[in-house]
């Protein structure tokens, strides 16, 4: 019997488990789970043999031999008749959604095929119906791509070993399964006390409590009553009978201060210690005050379990039954009427600080922290808790100053908060499911728990938090506690559910009258909700007695480290990720593998390709083997740059050396297969790996045979490839070993040039790698490689270390994280995730701040037209560095408003008194000062003046201008700056121009704006016209010089040449001189006639 109880709570932890998977999820694991459950069906029948067996063994002794070797055939043939009808049943089972589901990946090559394109996996996502966020696990919206997350995560489910998840589950499973045992064992004993009670009694005599079993019979009540007569009626009642006995009515004691008693359901619990006396002589006459029809509402609401306007006699002893022990009626109505309420006003105000707290915690979260805390601040979870503590109503002061009703208001409280933090402690405060959520509040109304329930589960993830400020934590740990706040809220839509079907068949508006029940705890959470961040009121809520409270000590970043040093580490699921986690191979070495001898064992290495976003990688993978005593089993460790793996395998001799085969499981749980030969001679692995989309993708560089070899990891960068080898073998061996010798020698020294050698290789290969990453993960902005950095990154993954390698490649995803994300935010123009700055259009967003247009800052001067806005360049734009909660929202986009107006006054001031140049920029100035008021605008960052286009800070409290410049540099402010305590986290406006635009503007403020504009563009075009002038009057001046330059030359050219001229003819004169005169008189005429006439010419022959 007792192995029948293991099987059965076995059996309800895999179901557990399987319901609380995604359609998907359970669709693409449906053989292993049908595998598992077939098996509990095989178990269930065995014992259900057993125990046949067992009967029959009292009446039959006995059986002949041969005829038990004949039931057993039989029994075996049956065995698998059933086997087969079991699977039968399965597929008779299936819903018609996943038999198109599994119709569709059977058609498309498989699960694997499917995940693996993104056109498939959408389809697949769009026919099983679930919701991305379900899927994924994370909060999406119309502006994020999240195939990726989906991706992975189906991944992950695929590979998950269940029976692994099976065990993990039922620990968790045991503890909610105690818990269950234990109400019902209670439910069990109160009904059955209650139903022996009503056998033996008539229709009135079924109510429990005497007085109200007095008043049903005075009432002449039959099997239920309007609620409002029952409450009046209750009033009637105390009231007349406390007139006529007075004091001698039966009271409790208020001296004691015991503590309060969990309030059992249905019926009373057992005293407990200090309870009775605390209420011994109790006066009920303060109690009276809150029973009379003011209350009615409140009260009714807690009888009226089902709110159908009726108390039945099942309602009036479940109410009365739900009393704590030593509790009179009427303090128990009267807490009904009124303490509830001050209770849940309590627990609001709680709730307001601690979401408060933990937005000042989140200034100091550590980078790589930040986005998880961001995702888990910026869940939708959170703005509907923010509706419920908004709808509810508070309790009025002057109800505080009873001090009878706010004693048994805290003490009852207290019980509670206690009792429910008992059961999150037993389930380690992760709700799964809704029904998780019922095991832990216990019977009753969610509205009576969830203030408290949400409470708890906030003060918890605070811890979290506050150890995020000081520890890395993992990425999944605050996903985690999201799902518990879901469960929560699961809860109540099914509660609204119900509510809505009951009101609506007495009240047309079903909202208007959930604003009257619970005192409006459901009003703004029922209907189509959404997300309104205007009316957000987690950042506006301010406590009134904090309020008028002096010298409230502000959250340091020291405070919150001594909180964390005294919160337990158990708190997180996964624990701290502080460190990184290498591979020990040590186990691997030749020492450790003396007692069994085989050639495979060992570090093997050599290089292999992958193909990854289309773009073929090589690098070195280092595997490690050994082998078990019996040299059958292969076992070992293996790694690459990225990723880690274990290996599992087996191992048989062959005629030619060794064959092997073995599957591994990396670091994402991805499983793979490998199988190769090691050839002895040449000392040589060759290996190939393999799945499923082999078939489809055969020449994939992942597909190809690769060669291992003993080479150490860190000296294959120096050996020799088959080409060299083959071309000189002995200068190839010698270089190898010559550089082989070099590297381990400087090493072992400390070479100064080594380390820095190494030094350069990482931060080349961390950069690099990073830049890759954040196109790959369609980040923006992003810095995509060059071909040149691209080989690079080939070169640095086929040369180093593997150890080494996925250390720089942890260090790059570790970069990645440490970005500023902004959750569920994608650019309008470009679609990819935005990191980092974040810019908001002012005029391009919805009034309740619900929408608007995002960009990267690598599309800041894009324009695009989406969901209704046309974005235009010109628009007032704010510039923020970190998610931008609604706890926030609000106010920045209405401080980023008036800081715009406010500095385009500042410049529309400066304009209206000229556009200075450089030379008179200082008595401009200084005039502009004078007559105006008005500070010269000063960059934070370097000091000089700023003119538009330029950036404005939000945050500070005077007006701080960041230049184009300073901002695209992200230079700090200076210390004697005009903005020394500007930060680069604070949000900026961009200030485009001077002119005012949007529709706030008045026709006024417009016609103003245009007449400052048109001076401006007045005093703008006669300083061009001052200056074309002078440019004119300079190039004419330049002309006239170069003209009167060019005519003195042309003058002294021909000075030269006419006396070259002369020097010529004198020289023909004189050679002619000695020939005859007949000749010289001809001669003569000749020159003669060929002279110019001129007065000044000279007389040669006169």
């Amino acid at each position: 019997m007792v192995t029948i109880a293991k099987d059965v709570k076995s059996c309800g932890s895999v179901c557990d488990v399987y319901l609380k998977k995604s359609f998907l999820a359970k669709t693409i694991k449906s053989s292993t789970y049908e595998s598992r459950l077939s098996d509990y069906i095989d178990r269930f029948d065995d014992h259900r043999r057993k125990l046949e067996l067992a009967f029959a063994m009292h009446t039959s002794l006995g059986v002949d031999a041969a005829n038990n070797k004949l039931d057993a055939q039989s029994q075996r043939l049956r065995d698998i008749e059933e086997k087969l009808d079991t699977i039968a049943l399965f597929r008779k089972l299936d819903t018609p959604r996943e038999r198109e589901v599994q119709k569709f990946i059977d058609e498309h090559g498989g699960v694997k095929a499917c995940l693996n394109s993104d056109e498939l996996l959408e389809e697949l996502v769009a026919k099983s119906g679930d919701s991305t966020p379900r899927i994924s696990g994370r909060d999406t919206s119309r502006k994020s791509n999240d195939l990726p997350t989906i991706r992975k995560r189906l991944f992950k489910e695929l590979v998950e070993d269940v029976d692994e998840v099976f065990r993990r589950n039922i620990v968790f499973f045991e503890r909610k399964l105690e818990m269950q045992n234990k109400q019902l064992t209670e439910a069990i004993q109160s009904e059955s006390e209650h139903i022996i009670h009503t056998l033996l009694s008539g229709a009135h005599d079924r109510i429990i409590d005497p007085d109200l079993q007095k008043i049903w019979k005075d009432m002449g009540w039959k099997g239920s009553v309007k609620a409002r007569h029952f409450v009046l009626a209750l009033h009637d009642y105390y009231t007349d009978k406390l007139s006529k006995v007075g004091s001698e009515t039966p009271t409790v004691d208020r001296g004691s201060q015991g503590s309060m008693p969990s309030p059992p359901a249905p019926s009373p619990r057992p005293l407990k210690s200090g309870t009775s006396a605390m209420f011994r002589r109790q006066d009920d006459k303060w109690a009276l005050a809150y029973i009379n029809a003011a209350y009615v509402q409140p009260i009714l609401e807690a009888v009226d379990d089902d709110g159908t306007g009726f108390v039945s006699v099942k309602e009036v002893n479940t109410f009365v039954g739900s009393r704590p022990d030593g509790w009179s009626l009427p303090h128990w109505i009267a807490y009904w009427a009124v303490g509830w309420q001050t209770s849940i006003s309590l627990y609001k105000t709680k709730i307001y600080t601690l979401v408060q707290t933990m937005f000042q915690t989140l200034e100091y979260v550590l980078p790589s922290n930040r986005r998880a805390v961001d995702e888990y601040l910026f869940h939708p979870s959170f703005w509907r808790i923010e509706l419920l503590l908004r709808s509810t109503r508070s309790v009025s002061p002057k109800v505080l100053q009873d001090p009878d009703l706010t004693r048994i208001t805290e003490l009852y409280s207290t019980a509670e908060e206690e009792r429910i933090d008992v059961n999150l402690r037993d389930v380690a405060y992760e709700l799964d499911t809704p029904a998780t959520v019922s095991l832990i509040t216990g019977e009753g109304r969610i509205e009576r728990y969830v203030f408290p329930l949400i409470y708890l589960l906030l003060r918890r993830h605070l811890k979290v938090i506050t150890i995020a400020c000081k520890h890395v934590i993992d990425t999944e740990e605050l996903s985690a506690l999201n799902e518990s706040l879901v469960s929560v809220l699961l809860s109540i839509d099914s509660r609204i559910q119900n509510l809505e079907g009951v009101f609506k068949q007495t009240h047309i508006d079903v909202q208007a009258r959930l604003g009257n029940f619970a005192f409006g705890i459901f009003q703004l959470s029922y209907g189509d909700i959404k997300r309104v961040p205007i009316q957000n009121s987690f950042g506006t809520w301010v406590d009134e007695d904090e309020a008028n409270a002096v010298g409230k000590a502000p959250l340091t970043l020291s405070a919150i480290k001594a909180q964390a040093a005294h919160i337990p580490l158990a708190v997180l699921k996964y624990g701290i990720q502080d460190a990184f986690h290498s591979t020990n191979y040590h186990e691997f070495e030749p020492a450790k593998l003396r007692r069994t001898s085989h050639p495979i064992q060992g570090t093997w290495t050599g290089h292999c390709s992958r193909t990854e976003d289309g773009e073929v990688i090589n690098y070195i993978l280092r595997t490690s083997f050994r082998i078990s005593s019996d040299l059958k089993q292969l076992i070992g460790k293996g790694e690459d740059f990225s990723t880690t793996f274990n290996i599992e395998g087996r191992v048989k001799r062959s005629p030619t050396g060794y064959n092997f085969d073995f599957s591994i499981v990396d670091d994402d749980e991805l499983s793979k297969t490998a199988s190769g030969t090691f050839d002895p001679v040449n000392d040589v692995i060759t290996i190939a790996w393999s799945d499923r989309r082999k078939k489809d993708n055969p020449d994939e560089p992942y597909y190809q045979l690769f060669q291992l070899r003993r080479t150490p990891p860190s000296l294959l960068r120096y050996r020799y490839s088959p080409h060299e080898f083959s071309e000189d073998p002995v200068r190839s061996r010698w270089a190898f070993a010559c550089n082989a010798a070099l590297h381990q020698a400087q090493e072992k020294l400390w070479s100064r040039r080594f380390f820095e050698a190494r030094f350069q290789e990482r931060k080349r290969f961390v950069e690099l790698t990073t830049r890759s990453l954040i196109v790959n993960m369609g980040l923006t902005p992003q810095r995509p490689l060059t071909p040149a950095e691209t080989g690079e990154l080939e070169y640095l993954r086929r040369n180093l270390n593997p150890s080494e390698a996925r250390f720089y490649h942890a260090l790059s995803s570790f970069e990645i994280q440490k970005l500023p994300w902004h959750p569920a935010w994608g650019c309008d123009w470009c679609d990819r995730r935005i990191t980092k700055s974040r810019i908001l259009c002012i005029q391009c967003m919805a009034e309740d701040l619900s929408d608007n247009i995002d960009l990267c800052s690598s599309c800041l001067d894009k324009s695009p037209t989406k969901r209704g806005f046309i974005h235009d360049i010109s628009h007032d734009m704010v510039k923020v560095e970190e998610t931008l909660h609604d706890f926030h929202f609000a106010q920045v986009v209405e401080s980023a408003r008036g800081t715009i107006t406010r500095v385009k006054g500042i410049f529309r001031t400066l304009e209206s008194h000229g556009a200075p140049s450089d030379d008179n920029l200082a008595a401009s100035v200084q005039v502009s000062q004078v007559e105006e008021g008005c500070v010269d605008p000063m960059c934070a960052c370097c000091a000089k003046r700023v003119s538009t286009p330029c950036w404005a800070c939000v945050v500070c409290a005077r007006d701080t201008f960041i230049c184009i410049d300073c901002d695209a540099k992200r230079l700090g402010s200076l210390q004697e700056g005009p903005s020394p305590g500007h930060k680069l986290n604070h949000p900026l406006v961009r200030v485009r121009d001077s002119a005012i635009a949007g529709q706030n503007a008045s026709t006024e403020e417009r016609l103003n704006a245009l007449q400052q504009r048109f001076i401006g563009m007045e005093h703008k075009l006669s300083a061009g016209l001052a200056a074309i002038d002078a440019k004119v009057d300079e190039r004419l001046t330049s002309l006239e010089n170069r003209v009167e330059q060019r005519l003195a030359m042309f003058e002294a050219n021909a000075e030269l040449r006419f006396d070259t001229l002369e020097a010529v003819m004198r020289q023909l004169v004189a050679q002619t001189a000695a020939l005859p005169s007949l000749y010289a008189q001809v001669v003569k005429e000749q020159i003669r006639n060929s002279l110019p006439t001129s007065p000044t010419s000279p007389r040669w022959f006169s």
